[in-house]
């Protein structure tokens, strides 16, 4: 049985992850390499849920939901990535 030491982060959302080996240590949606901006800034720019997922097909509402969580958790995080 080998040990892996993981670099990822944990936060307080289920499907959000930050590791510094991926996207340069922004937070992605866990298990994946979506930043959670790229979905914030099509929400943005008012795009609905069900459009959103069509492009990202891999992505459950969940995890989409969770998005939103994770970003008006930490506002000011995401729209620096977003200027």
């Amino acid at each position: 049985m080998s040990s892996i030491i993981s670099t990822e982060h944990r936060t307080e959302h289920l499907y959000i992850a930050k590791d510094p080996e991926i996207y340069e240590g922004k937070a992605v949606i866990k298990g994946t390499r979506i930043p959670v901006a790229s979905i914030v800034n099509h929400y943005r720019f008012g795009m609905s849920m069900e459009d959103i997922l069509e492009g990202y097909p891999n992505v459950e509402p969940a995890q989409f939901f969770d998005v939103l969580s994770y970003y008006f958790d930490n506002k000011e995080e995401i729209d620096r990535e977003l200027e």
